[in-house]
């Protein structure tokens, strides 16, 4: 049977529009960290209702793009060095004991999906194309922490690293060689869900990261302390 020349069109809904013209609008930088995103004046902007708008930066939420705050509303993520210290502290701890538990559940179709994904992000880096390098991120992350199988490890993994690394991606503008290197930290990091190596591997795997990860951040952060 002969293979059709196009491919079918994806239907986009008026939400996905909205976060689309949202994420374009943080990622050229026309909308910058800790700016404030007011649901009736976005609406009104882009002729959609609330509801539409809500629903949409629920998904920005979801991505690390915005953050909403109780009583306070919604902004476009940004992190000062104490938060990010504080952040890279529970991660390291947290993420590693999410690889530990992956480690014993992981099965050969979880370790080759994950390194398919490490394969994306390096094919990205490659192609200077940052926003794919980012989702591919965030994506080998969420699918170690879902394959720790601790739902409420992997929720709190979620609220706390997920809008630092977006946080980091917007901060860092374009790819170098850092995010070249990253990819084989990554890659370090499934050998070590992989393989029954020493607890010591994902350490410093983590620890690689959380280095690489605040160079990527600077120069609009200060350098950490260790």
């Amino acid at each position: 049977m002969k293979e059709p020349i196009f491919s079918r069109i994806e239907t986009l809904s008026k939400k996905d529009r909205v976060v689309a013209t949202l994420r374009e609008a943080i990622v050229s930088g026309r909308m910058k960290p800790g700016d404030a995103v007011v649901e009736g004046k976005v609406a009104r902007q882009l002729g959609v209702g609330q509801p539409v708008i809500r629903e949409a930066l629920l998904d920005l939420e979801h991505q690390g793009f915005v953050q909403r705050v109780p009583y306070r509303g919604t902004s476009v993520t940004k992190l000062g060095a104490d938060e990010i210290e504080q952040i890279q502290q529970v991660r390291v701890e947290l993420e590693g004991l999410a690889i530990e538990l992956a480690r014993a559940r992981a099965t050969p179709a979880d370790i080759k999906a994950l390194r398919a994904i490490v394969a994306r992000m390096g094919k990205s880096a490659e192609a200077n194309d940052l926003a794919k390098f980012n989702d591919c991120d965030l994506a080998l992350h969420r699918a170690l922490w879902q394959l720790s199988g601790n739902k409420y490890l992997a929720d709190a993994l979620e609220r706390a690293v997920v809008p630092m690394l977006t946080f980091f991606y917007l901060s860092s503008g374009q790819i170098g060689d850092l995010h070249r290197e990253s990819v084989a930290s990554h890659a370090a990091l499934v050998d070590a869900v992989a393989a029954p190596t020493k607890a010591e591997s994902v350490r410093l795997a983590l620890e690689a990261l959380r280095d690489q990860s605040w160079v990527l951040a600077t120069p609009p952060l200060v350098t950490p302390t260790r």
